[in-house]
């Protein structure tokens, strides 16, 4: 998944170590098992490269809304987008009580 992830990000690569790659590659699918409570898929395991990549570009970010500065604004997205947020909805199982 490392180099998948290196692939995706390009050139940017260059700028995260294999070990944050692969905390981010781990923190993403413990959260994914955890919100679906189930074990990964195929597709589960692209949304987990999806979201690793989010986690990557959001470090040293976390909590910042909007920033302007001659001219530059910057902002951020609270979560995650829809398409991930739908196929998490999807697979996700169902608690019975």
């Amino acid at each position: 998944m490392i180099e998948e992830i290196k692939l995706l990000l390009g050139d940017a690569a260059a700028n995260y170590s294999d070990a944050l790659i692969g905390l981010c590659v781990r923190q993403s699918q413990a959260e994914i098992e955890g919100y679906c409570r189930r074990a990964l898929d195929a597709e589960l395991e692209a949304v987990a490269l999806r979201i690793a990549i989010i986690k990557l570009n959001r470090l040293n970010t976390e909590g910042l809304a909007s920033q302007s500065y001659s001219g530059v604004s910057e902002s951020y997205i609270d979560g995650y987008p829809a398409d991930i947020l739908a196929v998490l909805n999807r697979k996700r199982k169902i608690k019975i009580v």
